[in-house]
């Protein structure tokens, strides 16, 4: 009979073959149930004994250590998890959260705001103890990729894109009171202050609106956008920084000083500049923090919805704290209307930053109607020699005097003074 060749290559290297016509076998089940095969007709090729016991299954072994070594990696990955619950930085977070609970004070009293009164005792019931737990978890993990507590469950950070947006808005130009407003955000908190409870938000944002004589304009401002910054998910807060007396008004030493003040009031991420008679209408115009300076009024009611010129960089922006200091902030020196945004969209092409936009269907806001003011007459010389300055004027030269800081329900009101040409302090 012909004769078919197999050749079995054991762990032990022994190389046998074997022959169509064996018709007897004795199996042995020997070492860790590994059978052999005893055959009297059996010459080993190479190496054998005089037995000629030849090993024929010893493939048992390899599925054995693999799934010992599959055992093994589950343990070590369930060992690691235990001992990450059991570290030293997360066990320091639990317990400061559990044995530092304070009585419940304002939202904002981190800041040196006034007590709303409300004293309460400490804490004395389950659900309470649970409450300033999250709230305080919360501040740790805050700007983290981790989790939050909620009333009931935990959640993660907020989706990329906001899953409530809803395009194109209505526009509210309504003359509505304050008071109106202020019962319509009751889930806003003092200064202006509003974080998603369902989420951790990706961005902590302010908004800075200078502002001077317009509470109309403010009024249907905050109308807008309080409800669009909640379905963005944003971590925000409204600063409005009011220029006191009559001297020309200067738009981008107001958003200076909101930078400055803001940056000591909490550790925002990034800071949007905000015209007060500018209203958006696309709430996918996201208030985000930008990786390069991004101008937001791309279309303007006004302007026919057109971008008036390339490098304009007025109405709405955006810049991250790390840009605005890069470029030093705006410029102090323009008093009255025009020119200062044109000499930060030159800063920021000095220092090899890039200008993003959103398309202009998105990007598009109303203007509302008001009087325009009194222009700048040394607009064209202060841009003509912005470059000779921008080391020099900007935030690290901003001189003025805070008379006032209020944190009322919608906005945080800074009323400066911005310390005009003839009132300059030594």
């Amino acid at each position: 009979m012909t004769s078919r060749f197999c050749e079995l290559l054991s762990p032990g290297g022994l190389v046998v073959h074997a022959h169509d016509n064996v018709t007897q076998s004795i199996y042995e089940i020997k070492h860790f149930g590994c059978m052999r095969m005893k055959t009297p007709g059996y010459r080993p090729l190479t190496g054998g004994g005089p037995d000629s016991e030849e090993s024929l299954c010893r493939l048992s072994y390899l599925y054995k250590l693999l799934f010992l070594l599959v055992m093994a990696v589950l343990f070590v990955q369930y060992s690691s998890n235990v001992l990450m619950v059991r570290s030293p930085q997360v066990s320091w977070v639990v317990s400061e959260v559990v044995y530092n609970v304070k009585p419940t004070e304002p939202n904002n009293s981190s800041r040196g705001t006034a007590s709303t009164g409300n004293e309460t005792s400490p804490l004395s019931n389950q659900s309470r103890i649970k409450n300033e737990t999250c709230a305080i978890l919360w501040q740790h993990l805050n700007n983290r990729n981790s989790t939050l507590c909620s009333n009931e469950t935990v959640t993660r950070r907020c989706p990329l894109i906001p899953p409530r947006l809803v395009g194109p808005m209505k526009v509210f130009t309504d003359n509505i009171s304050f008071e109106d407003l202020e019962a319509l955000h009751q889930d806003v908190e003092l200064g202006g202050k509003h974080r998603p409870s369902e989420c951790i938000a990706r961005y902590k944002v302010a908004i800075i609106v200078p502002y001077r004589e317009r509470e109309e304009h403010l009024r249907k401002l905050l109308h807008n956008l309080h409800p669009m910054l909640k379905r963005q998910q944003l971590d925000y807060e409204i600063f409005v920084v009011e220029q006191n007396g009559m001297y020309r008004f200067n738009r981008a030493k107001l958003m200076n000083i909101g930078f400055l003040e803001a940056s000591k009031l909490n550790d925002f991420e990034c800071f949007i500049f905000h015209d007060v008679d500018l209203i958006p209408e696309d709430d996918r115009n996201l208030y985000s923090c930008p990786d390069q300076p991004r101008h937001m009024s791309v279309a303007v009611s006004t302007m026919k919805y057109k971008l008036p010129y390339a490098n304009i960089f007025g109405g709405v922006s955006a810049l991250s704290k790390k840009d605005m200091r890069t470029v030093n902030g705006f410029s102090n020196e323009f008093w009255g209307w025009g020119g200062e945004d044109d000499d930060m969209s030159a800063r920021i092409r000095y220092h090899k930053l890039k200008i993003t936009r959103y398309p202009a269907s998105i990007a598009r806001y109303k203007m509302l109607s008001h009087k325009k003011d009194t222009p700048n007459p040394e607009r064209y010389r202060y841009l003509k020699r912005g470059r000779l300055r921008y080391r020099t004027d900007g935030i690290n030269s901003c001189k003025y005097r805070v008379l006032n800081i209020v944190f009322k329900k919608l906005y945080t009101w800074i009323l400066v003074d911005a310390l005009p040409p003839q009132k300059k302090t030594k």
